[in-house]
């Protein structure tokens, strides 16, 4: 397992939510270490997004999303439950991924339907907002392995749950994965 290093976030938003399917989104360490493939994310932009957090600019929620590329966004939605996003681009300019879905490998494999469901699995929450997930010592942190996508196609759709913005088709799946949420196809793209 390599673990990925700030370049990998310092992109497009679009480009990372592209790269991060396939990963692992690992938390903890040792025998309560916990494990997730990543199979489904959403880019949010800034100013260019009006279906982002940080569209008007900085604000207390948002304010790390104008961070460090790299660290972590950790919000509530709708007062129910934790929704996981990593910055992306370069500092000052708002951007950031949010982990949709996800299939749990360890420490027992299971479908995480859902960014609530992926917090809740991996125990990630608001206290791990502004965790810099490219530390050396990070609780939180993605990586690559030898299995990743094993050629799978993805498919970018529109996102889920916005009320602007709503075609853009910056939502990323693995076509047919049982742990995705289910949406109409737009797009399909051939991983490498």
């Amino acid at each position: 397992m390599r673990r990925l290093g700030r370049a990998s976030f310092a992109l497009d938003p679009e480009v990372v939510a592209r790269d991060l399917l396939g990963t692992l989104l690992v938390v903890g360490a040792g025998p309560t270490r916990r494990v997730a493939r990543v199979v489904e994310t959403e880019a949010y932009g800034g100013a260019d997004d009006p279906a982002s957090h940080a569209f008007r600019g900085p604000t207390p929620r948002c304010a790390v999303m104008f961070g460090p590329a790299g660290v972590l966004y950790v919000y509530k939605s709708y007062g129910v439950h934790w929704c996981a996003n990593v910055v992306t681009g370069p500092t000052g300019a708002a951007g950031a991924v949010l982990v949709r879905a996800g299939e749990l490998l360890a420490p027992e494999p299971g479908l995480l339907r859902g960014p609530g469901l992926v917090t809740r699995a991996l125990g990630v929450s608001g206290a791990d907002s502004g965790a810099d997930c490219c530390a050396r010592d990070a609780r939180v942190f993605f990586a690559r392995d030898a299995v990743g996508l094993a050629g799978a196609a993805v498919e970018a759709t529109p996102r889920v749950g916005v009320s602007r913005e709503v075609e853009r088709p910056w939502r990323f799946v693995v076509r047919g994965h049982p742990a995705a949420s289910r949406r109409p196809r737009t797009t399909t793209l051939k991983t490498t």
